[in-house]
């Protein structure tokens, strides 16, 4: 039974797979999923944020049952291993099934959140093998920049129901009842060039990679380095003991993970030599200090004599913006100091002609804690001279300890697994927060299968937590139907 359940369900997988479904570029994947329940007679609707609300009736007997939402979203975050040529807004996600794990080649697997779309399709497809009141599916687009669908979504789709399941948890076994708020943080300066000076004859590239990157919200704690940070660490004993003008700079992949590579090119009065002894040194002390980064790799090249380098005062200006910006961990629980209840994520330096551009992701679990940020970056952007905006801040989800449905969900769990599960609030973003804004009454619980690695090249699925979760979904759906609203 469980094997015919995790094929059904990676078949289901495979499809959205074969769909490139980046965010901001859901249209093909919303189009897919509103043509699944317009062929299996369900009333759907797409909204104009392409977001897909789906209405399924009632087993006989149960319409009096309480109306549930079952919620996915559909974006990915798209990236690739170094050298991996990947056009995410093109190209379909290789998948490689082993005995254990299902994997892609080369990029990331999308289990965030394909896997929760593919379940609730299945499930949707075997309703007949379970009994469950009136379910509304809400599946949602760009969640992963900002949460846009969620903040779009009509209220009217969440007013009438009573209970929302969030499929977009990665650990089995939690039941997550509260989330941090975030804020997008851009900032950017306008640059000035000029020639390099002939008193600084040569020229060199530094790559930083090997890290381990990762999701900025569920590995935050885990030990793992930025390498923004860490080329700006190299630009600084570089400055200890010559000079250096920098030409080129790019880092990160996006304001939700955590970069794994940076490179940079400059002039200086720097033999290439000395610049490899100053890398080497710092390679080491880092490996030192953070055993989990042991593939940690910075590579020196030398390059062509640029055509210009930043003014003084631009590199001045960024290295001590990139300095001043600590990311990583900001606040522990004073309750339960396991959970991280602040940071921030440095997660992508730009380049691009005569603009300099930054993206930083902070978290709070709590909506003052979003505050504290916004006022302390614009404080640190106004130091250092660079422009800055910040998005609408994503609300905090603040576990709600009265909940029947969380009741509901630790019974049936522990019934079916024989142990209980672990109740979370998780340091991530989740649109659930946006849900519980727009219907205070709503009862949420979030829930998932085992995704390790998520936002990297390294995502995994743990193949033998589909059944189990597939069938957690069932029973709470069955427990519900025997409720009368």
């Amino acid at each position: 039974m469980s094997e015919k359940i995790l094929d059904g369900v990676l078949e289901k997988f495979a499809k959205l797979a074969a769909i490139p479904r980046p965010s901001g570029h859901e249209e093909q994947v919303s189009n897919f999923l509103k043509n699944f329940f317009e062929e299996h007679g369900f009333e759907v609707v797409q909204d104009d944020s392409k977001n897909i609300i789906a209405e399924i009736p009632a087993s006989i007997g149960k319409e009096n049952a309480p109306l549930t939402i079952l919620q996915a979203h559909m974006d990915m975050v798209c990236v690739a291993a170094e050298g991996y040529e990947y056009n995410p807004t093109r190209d379909p996600i290789k998948l490689i099934r082993g005995e254990k794990f299902l994997e892609a080649e080369g990029t990331s697997l999308g289990a965030d959140d394909g896997i929760g779309i593919a379940e609730i399709l299945y499930l949707v497809e075997n309703r007949e093998k379970f009994s469950h009141g009136r379910l509304r599916i809400i599946f949602t687009v760009n969640e992963e920049q900002g949460m846009v669908g969620a903040m779009n979504l009509d209220e009217k789709f969440l007013a009438a129901a009573d209970f929302l399941i969030n499929c977009d948890s990665e650990r089995f076994g939690e039941l997550v009842v509260g989330c941090a708020g975030t804020v997008h943080a851009t900032l950017w300066r306008e640059l000035h060039y000029v020639r390099p000076d002939t008193k600084l004859p040569y020229s060199l590239e530094i790559k930083i990679g090997g890290l381990r990157g990762g999701h900025s919200g569920e590995e935050i704690a885990s030990g793992r380095i930025n390498a923004i940070k860490i080329a700006a660490q190299i630009m600084r004993q570089i400055t200890l003991r010559g000079k250096i003008r920098l030409a080129t700079f790019s880092g990160g992949k996006a304001f939700n993970v955590i970069p794994d590579s940076a490179e940079f090119t400059f002039a200086t009065d720097l033999k290439a030599p000395v610049v490899e002894k100053i890398c080497a040194e710092l390679e080491s002390r880092l490996k030192k200090i953070y055993s989990t980064e042991l593939n940690l790799k910075i590579e020196v090249k030398i390059v062509s004599r640029p055509d210009k380098v930043l003014h003084v005062k631009d590199y001045d200006a960024l290295s001590n913006f990139i300095t001043l910006i600590h990311s990583g961990v900001y606040l522990l629980s004073p309750e339960d100091p396991t959970q991280v209840i602040a940071s921030a994520n440095l997660g992508v330096v730009r380049i691009d002609g005569d603009i300099i551009e930054l993206k930083i992701l902070p978290r709070g679990n709590d909506d003052a804690l979003i505050d504290e940020f916004i006022e302390g970056f614009d404080q640190a952007a106004r130091l250092c001279a660079f422009e800055r905006k910040f998005s609408p801040p994503t609300p905090a989800w603040i576990f709600n300890p009265d909940s029947k449905l969380l009741e509901l969900a630790e019974e049936i769990f522990t019934e079916q697994n024989g142990y209980a599960p672990a109740i979370k609030t998780t340091h991530t973003g989740l649109e659930t927060s946006f849900f519980a804004k727009k219907n205070p009454a709503l009862e949420i619980i979030s829930i998932g299968t085992t995704n390790e690695n998520i936002h990297s090249p390294n995502e995994r699925l743990h193949l033998d937590t589909v059944a189990p979760h597939v069938k957690f979904i069932a029973g709470m759906l069955e427990k519900i139907s025997a409720i009368e609203s």
